[in-house]
C-alpha cells in the first residue's frame, strides 16, 4: 500500500470516528436544549398562565359578588322607595282627612250658631270649636235663677235648644256638660256660704244642668257627663274675643270625622 493510500485510509478512519462522536453528542445537545427551553420558557409561561387563570377566576367571583350585592341594594332601594311612597300617601290622606274634618267642624259650628242666633245676638251664648268638639257656651245668668244653682224656666228652654242643635249636628254622641265659676268675690254670699270653693260651686251647677237635660230635654242619661272646672275655662282659647261673663256653662259634643286634638 502506498503512502497516499495510507493517508486516505487514515483520514477515512478519523472521519468515521468523528462522525460517530457527533452522532452520540447531538441527542445529548438536543436533550440539553429541550431542558433549557422547558426551564427557561415553558415553566414560567405555564406558571404565568395558571396565575392568569386564577386571577380571572377571582375577578369572575368578584363580579358575581358585586352583582349579588347590587341586586340586594336594588331590592332594598325599591323596598325603601315603596315604603316612602306609602308614608307619603298616608300623610296626604291624613292631611286631606284633617282638612275635611276642619271643614266639617266649621260647618257644624255655623249650623249650631244659626240655630242659636237669637241668643248669640243677645250676648248670652257663643259657639266655638276646639279639639274636635263643638262647644256652646252660655252665661250663668241665662241658665240659673239669680243667686242659686237652680235652672230658670228661660234657662231650661235654652238648654233644650242647645242640646237639640248639638244633637242635630253631632248625632247621638255623648254630651259633656261643664261649668266655670266666676271670680270668688263675684259669687253671692249665700252661694259662697253653701259652696265655699269654686270647685264645689261649678260641680253642682254642671250636675244640675246635666239633670235638667235628662229630665226636661229628653237627653238620655247615658249620653251625659258633668264636670266642674272651677275658674278654669277649657273653651276660653276657642272663644277668642267673645264677650261673655266669667261664670259660664259649656255643653260640648264630639264631632264625627273631626281631627283630634294636636293632629
Amino acid at each position: 500500500m502506498s503512502t497516499r493510500d495510507e493517508w486516505i485510509e487514515a483520514g477515512n478512519s478519523a472521519g468515521s470516528s468523528s462522525f460517530s462522536r457527533w452522532i452520540r453528542v447531538v441527542p445529548a445537545l438536543l436533550l440539553i436544549a429541550s431542558a433549557t427551553f422547558v426551564a427557561a420558557y415553558y415553566v414560567p409561561l405555564r406558571r404565568a398562565h395558571m396565575l392568569l387563570i386564577q386571577e380571572q377566576q377571582r375577578s369572575n367571583q368578584k363580579g358575581t359578588d358585586l352583582e349579588q350585592t347590587l341586586s340586594q341594594v336594588r331590592g332594598e332601594l325599591q323596598a325603601k322607595t315603596a315604603e316612602l311612597d306609602k308614608l307619603d300617601a298616608e300623610r296626604q290622606q291624613a292631611a286631606a282627612a284633617k282638612r275635611t274634618g276642619m271643614e266639617r267642624v266649621e260647618q257644624v259650628k255655623t249650623e249650631i250658631a244659626g240655630k242659636l242666633d237669637r241668643h248669640i245676638k243677645k250676648g248670652i251664648a257663643a259657639v266655638a270649636a276646639a279639639e274636635g268638639r263643638a262647644f256652646v257656651v252660655l252665661s250663668e245668668g241665662a241658665v240659673f235663677l239669680p243667686g242659686t244653682v237652680d235652672v230658670s224656666p228661660q234657662g231650661q228652654g235654652i238648654l233644650c235648644q242647645v242640646s237639640g242643635a248639638l244633637s242635630a249636628s253631632g248625632g247621638e254622641a255623648p254630651l259633656r256638660v261643664g261649668a266655670v265659676s266666676g271670680p270668688p268675690d263675684a259669687v253671692p254670699p249665700a252661694l259662697h256660704a253653701a259652696y265655699p270653693t269654686p270647685w264645689e260651686l261649678s260641680a253642682v251647677r254642671a250636675a244640675t244642668v246635666a239633670q235638667t237635660l235628662q229630665d226636661k230635654c229628653a237627653v238620655p242619661g247615658a249620653r251625659l257627663s258633668a264636670v266642674g272646672h272651677a275658674v278654669h275655662d277649657p273653651a276660653a282659647a276657642a272663644l277668642g274675643e267673645t264677650k261673655l261673663p266669667p261664670g259660664r256653662v259649656e255643653i260640648s259634643i264630639a264631632l264625627p270625622g273631626a281631627p283630634p286634638a294636636g293632629k
